[in-house]
C-alpha cells in the first residue's frame, strides 16, 4: 500500500477517533490490508493507537478534565487486562479467527459509535463507583484491547460513563489514558514476539497525530454530522475488500 495512503489513512483514523471514537475501524482494517489479517496488523496497529490517545489525552488534559487518581487506578487495571490480551491473543488464534472477528466487531463497535447519543446525557450527583464493578469493566476493557484493539477506548468509555457513572468529559478523558496505557501495553507486548512492523505503524501514525489533534481541538456538531458519514462508508469499503480477497 502507498506510504501517502497509509498517511491519509491514519489522518481519518485520528479524525475520526478523536470526535466520535472507534478510529480503529479504520486503521486496523488498512493495515489488515497493507500486511494480512492477523497478529502483525494488530501489533502494528497498537503504534497508531498509542500515538492518537496520546495526543488527544494532552488535549483533554490541558483543559482540565483528567481525574488523575481514578485515571492511574482504571489504566492500571486494563494494563494488566491488556498484558493479558496480547500475550493469549497471538498464539492460541488463527489468522482466519482474527479476520471473521474483525468483519464481526466492525458492525457492532460502528453501531455504538453511531448511537453514542444515547449513552451521552450528562450524569448528575456523581457518586464513587463500586470497586468491584470497576475493577471488573476496566479489566476487560484493558483485555479486549490487547486482545482485538478497534473500538477499545469506546468501551473504556462506556464502561466509565455508562456503567461506572463519571460525568462525561472525565470519562472521555480518562479513556484516553487508559487507551494510551493499555495500548502501549499491548505494543510492548507484539513487538517482542516480533508482531510489529515499525516503519509502517510510524507512517500511518503521522497522519493519526496531525488528525488527532485537529478532530480534539476543533471538534464541532457539525464535524460530527460529516464525520459519522464518512466512517460508515470507508468502513464499508474497506471491509468489502477485506472479504472479496
Amino acid at each position: 500500500m502507498d506510504n501517502y495512503l497509509l498517511t491519509f489513512m491514519g489522518f481519518l483514523t485520528g479524525l475520526i477517533d478523536s470526535v466520535v471514537g472507534g478510529g480503529g475501524l479504520i486503521s486496523l482494517p488498512t493495515l489488515s490490508i497493507a500486511l494480512s489479517p492477523g497478529p502483525h496488523a494488530i501489533g502494528t496497529n497498537k503504534i497508531v493507537g498509542v500515538t492518537g490517545a496520546a495526543v488527544a489525552l494532552f488535549v483533554y488534559a490541558r483543559k482540565g478534565h483528567l481525574l488523575w487518581r481514578e485515571g492511574l487506578t482504571f489504566c492500571l487495571i486494563c494494563a494488566v487486562g491488556s498484558f493479558l490480551g496480547s500475550s493469549i491473543g497471538p498464539h492460541i488464534l488463527s489468522k482466519d479467527f482474527f479476520r471473521y472477528l474483525m468483519i464481526t466487531m466492525c458492525p457492532v463497535i460502528l453501531w455504538i459509535v453511531w448511537n453514542k447519543e444515547r449513552f451521552s446525557k450528562e450524569h448528575e450527583n456523581f457518586v464513587k463507583p463500586n470497586f468491584a464493578l470497576f475493577f471488573i469493566t476496566a479489566f476487560l476493557s484493558g483485555f479486549y484491547d490487547g486482545f482485538f484493539g478497534p473500538g477499545g477506548g469506546t468501551f473504556m468509555f462506556l464502561s466509565l460513563f455508562l456503567v461506572n457513572g463519571f460525568p462525561l468529559l472525565q470519562s472521555i478523558a480518562i479513556s484516553k489514558l487508559a487507551n494510551t496505557f493499555s495500548a502501549g501495553t499491548a505494543l510492548v507486548t507484539y513487538a517482542h514476539n516480533g508482531y510489529v512492523h515499525w516503519k509502517i505503524g510510524a507512517i500511518t501514525s503521522i497522519g493519526m497525530v496531525i488528525g488527532s489533534y485537529i478532530g480534539a481541538t476543533h471538534a464541532t456538531k457539525f464535524a460530527t454530522k460529516v464525520i459519522r458519514p464518512m466512517l460508515i462508508f470507508v468502513v464499508v469499503l474497506l471491509m468489502v475488500k477485506l472479504i472479496w480477497f
